[in-house]
């Protein structure tokens, strides 16, 4: 049972041919654990499937490809015994019937298709597909494509975000793909360099594990910069799990998993291109395409360049608004389709950025691209930031499921990446190295019967570091480390009838500088009605701080970096535990769908390295933590299909995050938002049969006050207030879909034209001029709260060739 958000209409043209088909499905997966269901006296549930003939590129030797199945909505489900109790399959093929006795007959019905006879010997779920019958030309179905779900079966609280959710917005990179999420943050580190990072039940986002086809994805070096190495054209879907997530997926969650499932050689489109500019004279394009090698091979290449040229300063400060920028990514995606049980995906990722921002003197009319490269060693008097990254990575997963016992599988998982970051901010410089390995091998099974499932396993890391920090006046020296992790886990899942659900694990790592350290989690789900549910999560988890990427606002300051040495000397893990509920309804308002979700988390740390702005405007304080660190989270959210053209979304977030501070200094950790409210906007006209169609979306944010590190030390005129002003913005979207193949859209972001005032401390506003000492003294460009550039207009068109299901 799914409890479904906002929606577009869709309409899908389903031919039915009469043809024999198999009336089995086969479930494979790669390396995760058996989806397991529970068994019940007398109530079934189920979804009713039917074969489709459009499914991947037909190529050669592709005649015996296995069938792909659909959704069949519509279905009438009935016993045999019983002719008057008749349910019906809903918008997504499934039903739920009581009354069943064992050794009656299910009969499954549908125009067009065979009547389907199934014997109920007790189970609790099964997947039935129709045969089609009689030959009936075209039958047109129409149905409603979420954007957004929640399951209210799944014992974790996962929110799911699809293409079309994704379609709502630019959405260029991860980082922006949450402009129409209200679970999760997105701010810029600094108003020098562009960078977004996002949060997630009040801490930032490196406490939540975020992975990429559920392998490792930013962390480490990347855990930052590497939001923006997943082109948003790339990405098929994002799972949004709050709490601790499961051990299988390793130590590494504290307040939640981001799972981002990327186009590959099943989900991608045969072709797809995207061209996108903005006001700020950014131009991107991305290129999606699979291709069929064989029956067994099949491929997807993906492909993002993006740059900017452009010099902007509509602020008047003397610094660029927007950073000058050239990336170049690239991934090719291969997947294997053995014939006895085998699947592998092996991947290889490249990307390479530059960057580079500062004050507009140091690029004088237009940028010089062999000039910005000369300037990360040979600066010029001005005050710049450049910074250059190259990245190589390569994943494996290969998974074997056992014939006759689809159940029982075996899985390998593997991720290599080779991370450079060298960095030059005014005087101060930086480079790091970085090689991450990972080796993951899984074993699922049942105890007895599917009620009972385990998953257990083991895994090893290798997280090599080299880091080179060299300060005005100052040579830091080298930080490095070398970080050997093998571990294990077992996890096991207990289904009791259909109310009821348990997800238990605990998980064991030695840490060659830490020693052992044990992360138990739970995830139980119970359904109070059929249409509510109440999940609870607690989970503990570990990770170790690299603070020189993940603090990247601090670069953009005169602050010197303290408490470095004895830091590293005594380096200890940084220490969580969350627990959290959560109660999901889906219910119908004035005969609409619609849902309310009520969140409740709670994250307190057992050790945190404390990265202090309030010691000193002068200095950058590192220290393990002397006290308490916890954020506290509460959320509403609630989804109504109020039309069948409009849809809308309403959030509201309480947050308290708190952390103790050396000298008494205030404890309210900067720049979290107290309060955040949220509401998204969506309309659609109907589909015509050519496919064209126009779509429009509107979000509407208010970003609360937020505290600001002091600055009482400074000159008053270069003193901020404690609190920001709280703010408000809007981002509207107009798509003009001409086919399936074809759409033009166009929008403009923070609409209301916001600007956050004097972003930077010491630069010249106005009449307002400062000296050289003055600046070297004060200058701070990490104190960044809200919109700098002020309203950003933009402009895309996506073309390509659909996949025959999609037209």
């Amino acid at each position: 049972m799914e409890t479904t958000t906002t929606t577009t209409t869709t309409t899908t043209t389903v031919r039915l041919n009469h043809k024999p088909f198999p009336l089995f499905l086969l479930t494979l997966f790669l390396g995760l654990a058996s989806t397991t269901f529970s068994q019940s006296s007398g109530s079934l549930r189920g979804k009713v499937l039917f074969e489709s003939h459009e499914g991947h590129d037909v190529g050669p030797g592709h005649a015996d490809h296995e069938p792909e199945y659909e959704s069949l909505p519509g279905a009438y489900v009935r016993w045999s015994r019983d002719a008057s109790h008749v349910e019906v399959t809903d918008g997504f093929g499934f039903f739920k019937i009581s009354g069943g006795i064992l050794g009656d007959t299910l009969l499954v019905s549908m125009v067009g298709y065979q009547t389907a006879g199934l014997v109920y010997t007790g189970q609790s779920y099964v997947d039935i597909p129709l045969e089609p019958g009689v030959e009936l030309g075209e039958a047109e179905v129409s149905a409603k494509k979420s954007a957004t779900s929640i399951s209210l079966l799944d014992p974790l609280n996962i929110q799911s975000l699809n293409r079309k959710e994704l379609a709502k917005a630019a959405c260029c990179n991860l980082s922006e793909a949450f402009e129409t999420n209200a679970s999760v943050d997105a701010s810029f580190t600094d108003a020098v360099t562009g960078t977004r990072q996002i949060r997630m039940l009040g801490l930032d986002g490196k406490y939540s594990q975020i992975q990429v086809d559920n392998l490792p994805g930013p962390r480490g070096l990347n855990v930052i910069q590497g939001l923006m190495f997943i082109p948003g054209d790339w990405v098929n879907e994002i799972h949004i799990s709050k709490g601790a997530g499961t051990v299988t997926q390793g130590y590494e969650s504290m307040t939640g998993q981001i799972n981002v499932a990327l186009k590959n050689p099943e989900t991608a489109d045969p072709l797809h291109l995207n061209i996108y500019t903005n006001s700020g004279g950014r131009l991107e394009y991305n290129h999606v395409s699979k291709h069929a090698i064989n029956r067994r091979w099949s491929t997807a290449i993906l492909g993002h360049a993006l740059m900017n040229n452009t010099l902007n300063d509509r602020n008047e400060d003397g610094f660029l608004d927007n950073p000058l920028k050239r990336n170049f990514i690239v991934r090719n995606e291969w997947k294997f389709l053995g014939d006895r049980g085998i699947r592998g995906e092996y991947a290889v990722n490249y990307a390479q950025t530059e960057s580079a921002g500062g004050q507009t003197l140091s690029f004088g009319s237009a940028a010089d691209w062999p000039a910005i490269r000369d300037m990360m060693t040979t600066p010029d008097s001005s005050w710049s930031a450049i910074t250059n990254i190259d990245r190589l990575e390569f994943t494996a997963k290969t998974g074997f499921v056992f014939p006759n016992a689809e159940w029982r599988s075996i899985g390998t998982q593997w991720s290599f990446s080779d991370h450079q970051h060298r960095q030059r901010f005014g005087e101060s410089r930086y480079t790091g190295k970085e090689r991450f390995f990972r080796g993951n091998v899984l074993y699922s099974d049942i105890f007895g019967n599917t009620n009972h499932a385990f998953t257990a396993g083991m895994s090893f890391v290798s997280d090599e570091f080299d880091e080179t920090v060299q300060q005005p006046d100052t040579i830091r020296g080298d930080y490095d480390r070398h970080e050997i992790i093998p571990g294990g886990f077992f996890e096991y899942t207990w289904r009791h009838a259909e109310r009821l659900s348990v997800v238990a694990g605990l998980r064991y790592d030695h840490h060659n500088m830490f020693g052992g350290i044990w992360s138990p989690r739970l995830h139980a789900r119970w359904s109070a009605t059929e249409n509510t549910s109440i999940k609870v999560a607690a989970g503990r988890g570990f990770r170790t701080a690299n603070p020189f990427v993940e603090q990247q606002g601090a670069w953009a300051s005169q602050r010197t970096w303290t408490g470095l040495d004895a830091v590293y000397e005594s380096l200890q893990p940084e220490i969580a535990t969350n627990v959290g509920v959560n109660l999901t309804s889906k219910f119908r308002l004035n005969f609409r769908d619609a849902s309310l979700a009520l969140d409740a988390y709670s994250t307190w740390f057992e050790n945190k390295l404390v990265v202090d702005f309030d010691q000193s405007v002068n200095e950058l304080q590192l220290y393990n933590l002397v006290g308490e660190s916890f954020a506290r989270s509460l959320q509403a959210e609630f989804n109504w299909d109020m039309h069948r053209r409009w849809d809308m979304r309403l959030a509201y977030r309480w947050v308290d995050a708190h952390t103790s501070r050396m000298n008494g200094k205030p404890s309210r950790d900067p720049y979290v938002s107290t309060h955040r409210a949220f509401s998204q906007w969506s309309y659609a006209t109907a589909t015509e049969e050519s496919g064209a169609q126009w779509r429009g979306d509107a979000t509407v944010q208010w970003v609360g006050s937020m505290r600001l590190p002091l600055t009482g030390n400074n000159p008053e005129v270069f003193q901020r207030d404690e609190y920001s002003p709280d703010f408000l913005q809007v981002n509207l979207q107009i798509t003009r879909q001409f086919s399936s193949a074809l759409s033009i859209y166009l929008g403009v972001e923070n609409l209301l034209n916001y600007k956050q005032d004097q972003p930077i401390v010491g630069a010249e506003y106005g009449d307002n001029s400062v000296t050289q000492s003055e600046f070297d003294a004060v200058f701070d460009a990490s104190m960044i709260y809200g919109p700098i550039f002020g309203r950003m207009s933009y402009v895309g068109l996506r073309w390509g060739i659909p996949s025959p299901s999609a037209k």
